[in-house]
């Protein structure tokens, strides 16, 4: 039986610590179960986790959009971002460190790569801002 992308992402990150395997099984919990976000992986060598936000827009149109992506990055020990939210709106919910991307045309606002204190200790400040994230995308 062929591995869901699911399954290849958690393989892939199995040698991370238990702490940032914890992150993202808690993100993945939290936004799965869910009829407005899917939890989706891809496939590619260096998989991540990618949040859509599902809405209907003013005009009843059904919309879906990525508000955030997460990938480990075992070099650095970290977890690297991006999301909807601008640098200074993950600061003002306590998430320092964001910047704007580097590629001019990537659709997310900003980039993040979270330390061990972050995605160690702080899962549930991560998760309240890709809820605001979320929030944001589809009251635009």
């Amino acid at each position: 039986m062929e591995q869901s992308a699911r399954e290849k992402f958690y393989e892939r990150i199995e040698a991370a610590p238990l702490a940032a395997r914890g992150f993202f099984e808690s993100v993945d919990e939290h936004f799965r179960l869910r009829n407005d976000v899917d939890v989706r992986f891809t496939q590619a060598d260096a998989s991540d986790m990618r949040l859509w936000a599902h809405w209907a827009d003013g005009e009843g149109k059904d919309r879906n959009q990525i508000f955030g992506t997460m990938a480990w990055r075992s070099r650095g020990q970290t977890v690297f971002v991006r999301c909807k939210l601008s640098p200074e709106e993950l600061t003002m919910l306590g998430v320092d460190g964001g910047l704007e991307p580097s590629n001019p045309k990537e659709p997310q606002k900003s980039e993040i790569w979270l330390d061990e204190g972050f995605w160690r200790y702080r899962v549930s400040d991560f998760i309240r801002a890709m809820e605001t994230a979320r929030i944001k995308l589809v009251q635009y």
